[in-house]
């Protein structure tokens, strides 16, 4: 058996930190710690829903990537992302109607998440921005009002998962930069709220 190359390693914990802060965690996470802080009876709901969501995109993830047209499960092509985005757009909207529409105490939050992921879309026709990067500034800021500590865990993983998207040859990194700058400006719009 031989040494594992220092720069498969590399790979290897870049893989690692992509998957651990994943879109779908992170926003995972994010709605149940918004839940505890804000409607903690709301719990079971926002976690059935949240799962609903996740499931959906990922069947459809997975379907893409088995059939052979997508490159990876992160769409890693621009071309790749128009018809994930109408799906997560989708799912998103499905799950603001579930926890209750404009009556949900994370209504905005949600609406404000499906602005920062239309932007995302928008821009695609340029820049493939990363949902990564973008998800987890987001769920920092979003956060950071409501449990001070938990957001400033975030936003201190960012430069790791920056350097996890560079490193693994997914972005680049103006794209880097423009995820983590849509993901800043949504979150901090949360607080003018």
């Amino acid at each position: 058996m031989t040494p594992e190359a220092p720069c498969d390693r590399r790979v290897r914990l870049a893989r690692a930190v992509s998957v651990l802060l994943h879109p779908f965690v992170v926003f995972t996470v994010l709605a149940l710690a918004a839940a505890v802080r804000l409607d903690p009876a709301g719990v079971p709901r926002t976690a059935a829903g949240i799962a609903v969501a996740v499931a959906v995109v990922w069947l459809f993830v997975l379907q893409r990537r088995r059939g052979g047209h997508w490159q990876t499960v992160d769409a890693s092509r621009r071309e790749e992302r128009p018809w994930l985005y109408v799906l997560v757009l989708a799912a998103a909207g499905g799950y603001w109607w579930w926890m209750g529409g404009r009556a949900s105490p994370a209504s905005t939050g949600i609406l404000v998440a499906v602005a920062m992921l239309c932007v995302a879309a928008l821009v695609n026709r340029w820049i493939k921005v990363s949902l990564h990067m973008a998800s987890l500034a987001f769920a920092g800021m979003a956060v950071l009002p409501l449990w001070l500590h938990a957001g400033a865990v975030a936003l201190a993983l960012l430069p790791g998962l920056a350097w996890a998207r560079l490193r693994m040859g997914r972005h680049t990194p103006v794209e880097v930069l423009g995820g983590t700058a849509l993901g800043l400006v949504a979150g901090a719009w949360l607080w003018l709220e």
